[in-house]
């Protein structure tokens, strides 16, 4: 750990393969990682692996105390690919080119290849953290990759070439992938059928992110934003968290935050990958779903909430978001 200026470093490498149960962790349970000097500094957060035939999974829990930069120090696992899934918790990705980076949110994820060593992933003090990160080897994702499709082929490429490889903004988590990541964790299955079942799970949430990432042509390409207009995008989003049920219009977002209107969605649209009106209805969508299985309230009620007048105009949009209409939420059959 560096505590140089004002904050620390904390060595985080990839976590390698185990090929063989043999004499190693068992499969498929989650191990407590444990490390003096990390609980010394970082007491607060709680660090668990778990080893799978074809995977690692490293899962991080907590409120941080102090500003952290997660950064590979001894520069281990160099080879190694990663899908990082955000719970919980912001983190600000810094690539090497200038001031570029890119921004973590609630329930979002993103994919890397970092062989030259050259990301910096930034915590803030105070932040609560619940996230886990995926390790796997090019080989074995190469054999997950569609063949004949070009944007398939780009990673395979990049990855031969040992180039990095970074989602140019994080993704939101899908209802399928939430399924998923259920099953990581809290698997009906014990034994090798309990991992085997955890390693598909892995596998079906690594290629739902892949398309959610890469099929995309302007996927491939680097984002240009310099830190005071991340800042400034970080600002607006921070803000539609907090007033998504709003009634917001671009040129009042625009004047009260100080840009023109085609900065303002151009620079949004590029940060986030979704235009602001998109961000609004996902935040309402989450809203809806919460309401309707955590609070018990009725179709009609939650349509009103969130804005919409008509009901039915409400479980399309609903239905489109998460594949299923907002009664079956209701009835508890997902």
């Amino acid at each position: 750990m560096n505590h140089a200026c004002n904050y620390i470093t904390v060595d985080s490498p990839n976590i390698p393969l185990i090929a063989e149960q043999e004499d190693s962790q068992p499969f498929g349970q989650f191990i407590p990682y444990e490390s003096e000097e990390i609980s010394s500094i970082l007491g607060h957060v709680k660090s668990k692996d778990m080893y799978l035939p074809n995977f690692t999974v490293r899962a991080f829990e907590g409120v941080m105390p102090r500003n952290a930069v997660f950064y590979d120090q001894q520069g281990q696992g160099l080879d190694m690919l990663g899908s990082c899934i955000f719970l919980k918790g912001q983190v600000k990705t810094f690539l090497p080119d200038g001031e570029v980076e890119i921004v973590s949110y609630n329930r979002s994820q993103n994919f890397k290849f970092d062989p030259n060593n050259e990301f910096r992933h930034l915590c803030l003090a105070d932040t609560e953290l619940n996230f886990f990160h995926i390790s796997f080897t090019p080989r074995f994702f190469n054999q997950l990759l569609p063949e004949n499709e070009p944007w398939a082929e780009k990673l395979k490429t990049k990855i031969d070439r040992k180039e990095r490889i970074v989602g140019d903004h994080f993704t939101a988590i899908s209802l399928a992938q939430e399924q998923a990541i259920a099953n990581i964790f809290n698997t009906p299955l014990t034994g090798k059928l309990g991992y085997m079942m955890i390693e598909t799970s892995i596998i079906q949430l690594i290629l739902l992110q892949m398309y959610s990432l890469f099929h995309r042509e302007e996927a491939f390409k680097q984002p240009s934003i310099n830190k005071r207009d991340v800042d400034l995008m970080q600002e607006l989003k921070d803000y539609l968290n907090s007033t998504f049920l709003d009634d917001h219009t671009i040129s009042g977002l625009a004047q009260q935050f100080g840009t023109n209107t085609n900065k303002l969605m151009n620079l949004f649209k590029k940060m986030f990958g979704k235009s602001i009106f998109e961000y609004i209805t996902d935040q309402r969508m989450e809203h809806a779903r919460k309401l309707l299985r955590e609070e018990g309230l009725l179709v009609t009620e939650v349509s009103r909430n969130i804005g919409y007048k008509n009901p039915n105009h409400f479980s399309t949009a609903f239905k489109k978001r998460f594949g299923v209409r907002p009664s079956a939420f209701c009835r508890n059959e997902v």
